[in-house]
């Protein structure tokens, strides 16, 4: 019995050493990645599942949403994100309110991210250099999408190095801001609805208690250094 006891620990304990290994091993390999190298490997992780998960995609073209959140959505800063989208707002809300919004800013991403997605099967992926941008600690991984006989279009990755590897924390179609973009629609929306009445229309802030899972503990956390 003592014996077993024994074993099972031991067991324990290797278990946890490896998996500690594991995730130093990944953190170590996102730190010594390129932005580029970044961005290219998570878009071809994203176009491979595309071809092998064809089927499921048929028949449920909203699969490809499982797998940006699966592939594409560890690689974004969503607090920073959700932080610039709102600019003055973001202090005027409480933190649990902060927490939903990204949790819905979020959400609402990965669907627009998704629908881009779908545009990438049969077409060829290619990037020019990356360049440095204004604010320090960021640059550009540029990408160029081309089909025979179609227009190419451009996407631009915004991408800043931190603690956990390179980051997007914006996305370019075309010339056109996506925060830009959703930051003028919020800000109308806050002009005619109020900023608690905005807020409130996201799903994940009504009034229902809010859920915090691990990962709105590791939000809870970057949140102070708002």
């Amino acid at each position: 019995m003592i014996l077993d006891k024994i074993c099972m620990t031991s067991i324990t304990k290797l278990f946890l050493i490896l998996f500690s290994l594991l995730l130093w091993a990944h953190q170590v390999s996102a730190l010594t990645m390129t932005a580029e190298e970044t961005v290219r490997e998570s878009t071809q992780e994203v176009l491979d599942r595309l071809h092998t998960d064809r089927d499921k995609l048929e028949s449920n073209p909203k699969y490809i949403q499982v797998i940006v959140e699966e592939l594409i959505v560890p690689h974004f800063d969503f607090v920073t994100m959700s932080h610039l989208v709102l600019g003055k707002h973001w202090h005027e809300i409480s933190e649990s309110r902060q927490i939903c919004f990204i949790h819905g800013f979020k959400n609402l991403l990965v669907r627009r991210y998704a629908d881009i997605f779908l545009g990438y099967d049969d077409k060829i992926i290619a990037y020019q250099p990356t360049e440095p941008a204004e604010e320090e600690g960021v640059v550009i991984v540029k990408q160029t999408i081309t089909k025979p006989g179609e227009e190419a279009f451009f996407i631009e990755y915004p991408v800043r190095s931190g603690e956990y590897g390179w980051k997007v924390i914006d996305l370019v179609v075309e010339g056109i801001s996506l925060l830009k973009s959703y930051h003028g629609t919020f800000q109308s929306e806050i002009n005619k609805q109020g900023l608690q009445a905005f807020i409130h229309g996201f799903q994940e802030c009504d009034d229902q208690s809010i859920k915090y899972d691990s990962q709105s503990m590791v939000i809870d956390t970057v949140l102070d250094f708002l």
